[in-house]
């Protein structure tokens, strides 16, 4: 099962891949920096096309999805961890030692950690049975799986702590309690949360170039890069990712928060976006484009996005030439309006120096 990731692009890469391509083929050779890489779709997308990719993400877990899928391109060695497995471990005839490791994770007993005490109906404090996000048993799995891989870190290259944490993450997922976000939990079990959680490979994709992956704030991450083409995806709603996505932060950071309110809220203010906010994202958008170092600048927004086209185009057209496409997609639809159809038009802008 995928991560519904609001604004995904996974469905529309033909559409960025197509134009991109088209617009700049003549600077092929350049890097392709993703400021806004979310689960990485269009980065690895560009990576499948040969293009060097540096990828940066405000959330840590992001940028480490970024990471998993960029900087591994055959299942990884695990050199340093296989002296650590038991002999019967080590004997397991699996096509891989990357799916050896998988297996001995999944084979380890819960533990009572943080997400067990926290997201789970252990979590009686709040008064209401617990934070179902997860059943016990897999949340205390969740920290087992967690705590090995960091007990594993100083013999993990950055590659492969970082695939074995986006797999938690991806199984994770896969049996959480939520209606699409972690904003808030269920009040009644879904079947997929009943299921054991099982950590599965990642498909990994073949590159010829040496990536980067980084965790910054883009606006701040713009000013320190060079490349022939920078690709921007910023929020369009007024949700915020830090928010929306809390819990898979925690899993990324291991770490254990101080929480709020009933559905357990770590601090995500520090990494809010300004984007998110219809008074402030022109400006935000202003600020970046003024820092673009490139040939070449595209932009993907939604019609429903923050910014109208209007204003979006008379920023653009303050640095240099401009055009854009448009592709028919499906709106998101966080609940009902009637007001709005189903269709929504998302623009690709191009901004060429």
């Amino acid at each position: 099962m995928s991560i519904e990731f609001l604004g995904h692009k996974k469905n529309l890469l033909p559409f960025i891949l197509t134009h991109i391509q088209r617009a700049v083929a003549k600077d092929f050779e350049g890097n392709f920096v993703d400021l806004f890489c979310g689960t990485a779709a269009v980065s690895i997308a560009f990576k499948r096309a040969g293009w060097r990719v540096i990828a940066n993400d405000h959330l840590y877990w992001c940028s480490l999805s970024a990471e998993a899928l960029l900087l591994n391109d055959d299942d990884p060695p695990f050199e340093d961890v296989q002296q650590f497995l038991t002999k019967r471990e080590r004997g397991l005839l699996k096509p891989s030692t990357y799916e050896t490791v998988l297996h001995y994770l999944n084979e380890l007993p819960p533990i009572k950690g943080f997400i067990y005490r926290n997201y789970s109906p252990a979590a009686k404090s709040n008064g209401d049975g617990g934070r179902m996000y997860f059943t016990e048993n897999n949340a205390g799995r969740i920290d087992a799986i967690g705590t090995k891989i960091e007990d594993w870190r100083p013999r993990l290259t950055k590659g492969e702590r970082a695939l074995l944490l986006w797999d938690l993450i991806r199984a994770s997922n896969a049996v959480s309690n939520i209606a699409g976000t972690y904003g808030c939990y269920l009040k009644y079990w879904k079947e997929r949360a009943k299921q054991p959680l099982v950590l599965t490979r990642s498909v990994l994709n073949r590159g010829a170039k040496i990536h980067q992956v980084f965790c910054d704030d883009a606006n701040r991450f713009v000013e320190t890069v060079q490349g022939a083409i920078v690709y921007a995806d910023p929020p369009y709603t007024k949700r915020q990712y830090a928010a929306y996505y809390h819990l898979l932060e925690t899993i990324a950071l291991g770490d254990e928060p101080e929480l709020t309110g009933s559905t357990g809220l770590r601090p995500w203010e520090e990494k809010s976006s300004d984007y998110c906010y219809r008074k402030r994202a022109p400006q935000a958008l202003q600020d970046l484009v003024s820092k673009l170092n490139c040939k070449h600048f595209f932009l993907s927004y939604n019609e429903d996005g923050q910014i109208p086209h209007p204003v979006i185009l008379d920023i653009l057209k303050g640095s240099g030439v401009v055009e854009f496409f448009e592709a028919p997609y499906r709106r998101y639809k966080s609940s009902p309006r009637p007001h709005k159809g189903d269709g929504v038009v998302e623009r690709l802008y191009h901004l060429s120096f």
